[in-house]
């Protein structure tokens, strides 16, 4: 009777270090994982990699994903481009928020309002979902509303929409979060860093695949 602790300690630990062996491979699978976009389209020029993320602000996979795709932008290799693209899904509010990112940006002031804009929508609850709401939030935290309205109505903004919702087309994204690396694959549905090392695995293939290219 005393070996059946000893026993089930053992198949605990040989249980633990399989689990743990099938969560550190870094094989992904196509059509599963990842997707192959066909036609290919251009991607980062010469050794460059270009990776784009779809997202929606109030797009709870979205938030949830951000600190691990933070944690990746800041060790992304030195070849690696990224670029961040609102969704342009047809709906008053999505629409409102890829906006607003941009005019956030053409003000120069996205990046340090990008974590309170997901933070209002998802840990306190106010939607944003109405310019008014947009408005009231952002001037709370010291926008000029003024050239925050000028940078929304302006050709700059206009035309960055306009494209976000090509590129959203070409690439067949359906739901965020979603991400495109170097116009040749798209991967999505992976959680916090198996989407990160689903990333890195397709940069790498595509680096591969452009050395390979030059031979």
């Amino acid at each position: 009777m005393k070996k059946q602790p000893l026993l089930w300690m053992l198949s605990l630990l040989a249980w633990l270090f399989l689990a743990g062996s099938v969560h550190a491979q870094t094989a992904f699978e196509e059509d599963v994982h990842y997707f192959p976009i066909i036609p290919e389209q251009p991607g980062a020029e010469g050794n460059r990699v270009q990776v784009i993320e779809f997202f929606w602000y109030a797009c709870p996979h979205c938030y949830k994903l951000e600190p691990h795709l933070n944690s990746w932008a800041k060790k992304k290799p030195e070849n690696v481009e990224f670029v961040r693209i609102p969704a342009m899904f047809k709906r008053a509010d999505v629409v409102l928020h890829a906006k607003t990112f941009y005019a956030l940006m053409l003000m120069g002031v996205e990046e340090e309002l990008n974590a309170s804009i997901f933070e209002a929508i998802h840990e306190k609850g106010d939607r944003l979902a109405t310019p008014e709401a947009m408005e009231s939030f952002l001037a709370e935290k010291g926008v000029e509303l003024d050239a925050y309205r000028k940078a929304m109505k302006s050709f700059a903004v206009q035309t960055q929409s306009r494209r976000a919702e090509v590129l959203a087309n070409r690439f067949d994204i359906r739901g965020v979060p979603a991400f495109v690396v170097d116009g040749k694959f798209r991967t999505s549905g992976l959680e916090g860093d198996a989407q990160m090392r689903a990333i890195d695995y397709l940069i790498d293939k595509v680096v591969t695949e452009k050395q390979a290219g030059k031979q």
